[in-house]
């Protein structure tokens, strides 16, 4: 992989995850859909900061 993927990749997956976190606080009804929102969107956040890191030891 290279490091602008996996730069991208960490980007993208950090707002979906802030975005979907957001949407559980505010917008979302119900506490099933809210709590699955809040795991999902922790998720991809942590994992956005995991490739993030990573990002910088891929080759070109």
């Amino acid at each position: 992989m290279s490091k602008v993927k996996g730069f991208s990749i960490s980007i993208v997956s950090f707002i979906l995850g802030f975005i979907l976190n957001g949407l559980a606080w505010t917008i979302l009804p119900g506490p099933n859909l809210n709590t699955l929102a809040l795991i999902v969107g922790l998720l991809l956040v942590l994992i956005g900061g995991c490739f993030f890191v990573a990002s910088f030891f891929f080759e070109n």
